[in-house]
């Protein structure tokens, strides 16, 4: 299961021009620091866009101000000077489940406690900690 990053109001421009095979984009001087940097597992969803045009792509990297992304079913070409910015999709949005009810549990699940279902999110009642499963027993605290 992906774990999906998010930043406030990163934007930025593409320094070259991109056509329909790139998966690296390169952002103008300075605007990488604004995104996330994907680690394994991570990634972020971000809109291309332009006058005209846009396209949905999911970040799995970054290095710099260079963006390495996986394009949509149907990738476009941009002109350099059109803007990325990372949004919040109905994709990442699917990946947040609300199931209504918590499990609690007594101590630290990383490691020994294996998940009902994937992204599950438990309670630690002595800690008072959230926990959210990443994979297999993987879990990661989600408010210290």
């Amino acid at each position: 299961m992906t774990e999906y990053l998010f930043s406030n109001n990163a934007k930025g421009q593409i320094e070259t021009a991109i056509g329909t095979g790139d998966t690296l984009i390169t952002l103008q001087s300075g605007e990488g620091t604004e995104f996330p940097t994907p680690a394994a597992g991570q990634a972020f969803r971000a809109l291309i866009y332009n006058s005209s045009e846009s396209e949905w792509v999911t970040c799995t990297g970054r290095s710099g101000d260079q963006l390495t992304v996986t394009r949509a079913a149907s990738p476009r070409s941009f002109a350099a000077g059109a803007y990325v910015e990372l949004r919040l999709d109905g994709e990442a949005m699917a990946n947040m489940r609300q199931y209504g009810t918590e499990r609690t549990v007594a101590s630290d699940p990383d490691g020994s406690l294996a998940a009902q279902y994937s992204g599950e999110e438990v309670y630690q009642s002595i800690t008072g900690v959230w926990w959210k499963h990443c994979t297999g027993t993987t879990w990661k605290a989600m408010n210290i």
